[in-house]
C-alpha cells in the first residue's frame, strides 16, 4: 500500500497548526511518503469530500483518520500500518466554575493562548494565530471574535466565533443568524474555566442579532471541544451525529443552542 499523509487545517485558527504543518513535512521527507497539504479555508470542498469538521485532520495511508494534535511516534506507526498508542479514551469536565476575568479576541490578546495551546511562554509560537484573527476581522466586520478567559494574568480558556457562513465545514445550518463555536477552552477534570467566557459570547451574539449558537463536538475527546454533554448540560440540542472515529472510538456531533427570536 502507498506510505501518504494528508493533512487538513483551518488556516491559523488552531494554535497547534504551525507546528504541526512543519513536524508533518519532516516526517513526510524522512519516511518518503507522499503529502498533500490542505488549507480547508482555501477550498471548503474538500471538507465535505473527507468528512472534515475539526481545525486539524490527519489522514494516513487513506487508512487511519486522527484529530487533533500528533506525535511524531504516532505517525511513524500507522504510515508503517501500525496501530499508535492509544489515547486517553474519555475526557472529563469539572463542574466547579471559575470565574476570572474577560479579554475580547484580538491579534494582540490571542498571543497568550501559547501557553495553555501549546505549554509554551513563546508567543511567536502563536503568531498565525494572530495573524488569522486580524485577517478574520476584517472579512468579517466584528470588533472580537469572543473572549479569552484570564486568571492571575494567565489565559485558562475562551470561547471563540465566527458567522456560520465562514466556517468550511460542512455543518447543517449555515445562515446570517447562526453563530459557530469555532473553540471553547479548556477542558478540564476539576474546574469549568468555559462556562464564563461562552456566558459572555452568547449576550453579545443576542445583541448582534444572532438567533442560534452551534458547535461540533466530540462526545468523548476534547479535541474538537469536547465532551459533547458539556454542551448538552448547558442547554444545546444535539441535532445531529456528523461522523464516527476510530482512534479512539468516538463521535463527532452539531450541537445548537436557541438564544435569541426565532
Amino acid at each position: 500500500m502507498p506510505r501518504s499523509l494528508k493533512f487538513f487545517y483551518f488556516g491559523y485558527q488552531c494554535p497547534h497548526s504551525a507546528y504541526l504543518l512543519a513536524r508533518i513535512k519532516t516526517i513526510a521527507w524522512k519516511e518518503g511518503a507522499a503529502l498533500q497539504l490542505y488549507d480547508i479555508s482555501e477550498d471548503p470542498r474538500v471538507c465535505e469530500e473527507y468528512d472534515i469538521f475539526s481545525p486539524n485532520m490527519l489522514i494516513v495511508n487513506d487508512r487511519y483518520r486522527w484529530q487533533g494534535p500528533f506525535t511524531k511516534e504516532d505517525v511513524i506507526a500507522m504510515v508503517n500500518d501500525e496501530e499508535p498508542t492509544p489515547r486517553l479514551s474519555e475526557t472529563k469536565m469539572g463542574t466547579e466554575i471559575v470565574a476570572g476575568s474577560l479579554v475580547p479576541i484580538t491579534p494582540s490578546s490571542v498571543l497568550s493562548t501559547c501557553e495553555p495551546c501549546l505549554q509554551s511562554d513563546d508567543t511567536g509560537m502563536c503568531r498565525g494565530k494572530a495573524e488569522w484573527v486580524e485577517s478574520l476581522l476584517r472579512e468579517t466586520g466584528a470588533d472580537c471574535l469572543g473572549y479569552l478567559h484570564m486568571l492571575d494574568g494567565k489565559c485558562v480558556g475562551g470561547a471563540e466565533f465566527l458567522p456560520s457562513r465562514s466556517v468550511p465545514y460542512p455543518i447543517p445550518d449555515k445562515r446570517d443568524t447562526n453563530a459557530f463555536l469555532t473553540c471553547s477552552y479548556l477542558s478540564d477534570s476539576e474546574y469549568d474555566y468555559r462556562s464564563h467566557p461562552l456566558d459572555a459570547l452568547i449576550t453579545d451574539l443576542m445583541r448582534l442579532g444572532y438567533d442560534t449558537l452551534s458547535v461540533v463536538s466530540s462526545d468523548r475527546l476534547a479535541f474538537p471541544n469536547g465532551p459533547s454533554n458539556w454542551f448538552v448540560s448547558k442547554g444545546f440540542v444535539d441535532r445531529k451525529k456528523l461522523a464516527s472515529e476510530r482512534l479512539p472510538e468516538s463521535e463527532l456531533h452539531y450541537l445548537q443552542l436557541s438564544i435569541g427570536p426565532a
